[in-house]
């Protein structure tokens, strides 16, 4: 089960000012102009599909061995010592004589000469010759899950982007909304979210917005008419909407309303206007309930961002990002 959803990337348009005092709502256009309307599913998949599947961006030679990789040893000079032995989390892997030995990150030729050099200083054999075959590449692997017409896990051996993976998994459903989210965690426990909007990028005007995919990446693609809503909130996510007739409050709602440590006053929604263009909205939730402010609708590929009080803020930091546009948002509390 897919635990969390994805969100965006690149570093946002500096806000301009807000508008008036005692608004609930502070908006801000952003000045680049949206690759017209969105295209029909089939003609972003003729796109999408028309380079064929994507081939690895290195040889099979460069790829580098990490946890979960089942390997193959063989040592040439004794079939006991000959084995097949899996990657522990810690990149060590169980050889007979040697024991515990540390693979992680090295080629399958960097392996070999390895042992063959504890195999020559332990004494064990004189003149070793060893072959390290990968036989599972466990570690490079990207999720995509949700409206594609093959989700699954995918080997990524080599450099690959998003609209690579995307034909991996042979495109989108029918069903599919063109907004995707990728999820990637870091290396402190914490996750960043991206959100790319498809239809810019295969129209070629935002080719350069093709987000690489990095191993342990989550794509999901969402079904049409679907907002985001992340940040502290009890079940981040996408959720399908009533195109102009849902709130922003009321999608927070079906996200299983604010966290205990969220700020109401500090919402941000990344709006998609009638006219193709984003404005990025500044909404105090206090207000609409308590005051009777203005309650925004929502439109398909929105985000509602909530944010975390205080000191949470400061420890959590802003990570959501919308490729193309930059980042707004941030990592939940881990508990």
């Amino acid at each position: 089960m897919v635990k969390r959803y994805l969100f965006i990337l690149f570093l946002l348009t500096s806000f301009a000012a807000g508008c008036g005092g005692g608004s609930s709502v502070r908006s801000t256009s952003i000045s680049e102009e949206e690759a017209g309307p969105p295209e029909e599913i089939g003609n972003v998949n003729s796109k999408l599909l028309s380079k064929g599947l994507p081939a690895a961006a290195t040889s099979p030679d460069d790829y580098l061995i990490g946890p979960a990789d089942l390997l193959e040893i063989n040592v040439f000079e004794s079939k006991e010592l000959t084995t097949t032995v899996r990657v522990s989390s810690r990149g060590d892997i169980t050889v007979p004589l040697l024991n515990n030995v540390n693979v992680d990150g090295l080629t399958a030729r960097d392996a070999e000469v390895k042992i063959e050099n504890l195999l020559r200083s332990g004494d064990y054999i004189d003149n070793p010759h060893v072959s390290v075959f990968v036989k599972e590449h466990k570690s490079k692997v990207v999720a995509v899950m949700g409206y594609v017409n093959k989700p699954g896990n995918y080997e990524l051996l080599g450099k690959q982007s998003l609209l690579d993976v995307l034909a991996s998994a042979e495109g989108l459903s029918d069903k599919a909304g063109t907004t995707v989210l990728v999820t990637r965690a870091d290396n402190n426990g914490g996750k960043s979210s991206y959100l790319v909007d498809l239809d810019k990028v295969v129209s070629g005007n935002g080719a350069d917005m093709d987000l690489d995919i990095q191993p342990g990446d989550l794509v999901y693609v969402p079904e049409a008419a679907n907002v985001f809503v992340e940040g502290a909130v009890t079940k981040p996510g996408a959720y399908p909407i009533n195109q102009g007739k849902t709130t922003l409050s009321e999608a927070i709602v079906m996200a299983g309303g604010v966290a205990s440590y969220a700020d109401k006053s500090d919402i941000k929604l990344i709006h998609h206007t009638d006219s193709g263009r984003k404005e990025i909205v500044e909404v105090d939730l206090n207000s609409i309930h308590e005051g009777g402010a203005e309650d925004p609708l929502l439109n398909e590929k929105d985000a509602v961002i909530v944010g975390a009080s205080g000191i949470k803020k400061f420890f959590y930091g802003l990570q959501f990002n919308i490729w193309g546009l930059g980042g707004v948002g941030y990592n939940p509390p881990r508990n």
